[in-house]
């Protein structure tokens, strides 16, 4: 198989085919050591063994007031001198 090196924001990667990777055990997240021959000019990645096989997930989602929970600044709007955003329909 060949690969391009590609930039990748401030790094540059190179992708692995889907293929290989299920030939040698790999899922996205798992964790490698890169190993650099410098006169060979090539790479190697060392994957580590996994105890067990669970799938790399995203976050969970989490509710405004999740994200809000820690928050110590003003409210919004107060910054301005005028009320509040959306306090407009409050009576």
């Amino acid at each position: 198989m060949q690969a391009t090196l590609v930039k990748w924001g401030n790094s540059q990667g190179v992708r692995v085919p889907r293929e290989l990777c299920e030939r040698i055990g790999v899922d996205v997240g798992d964790r490698g050591e890169i190993i650099a021959d410098i006169e060979g000019r090539s790479i190697t990645i060392v994957f580590e063994e996994r105890p067990s096989r669970s799938r790399y997930r995203r976050r969970s989602t989490r509710t405004l007031e999740e994200l809000a929970a820690g928050w110590q600044g003003g409210r919004v709007g107060e910054e301005w001198g005028g009320a509040d955003v959306g306090a407009e329909g409050v009576a």
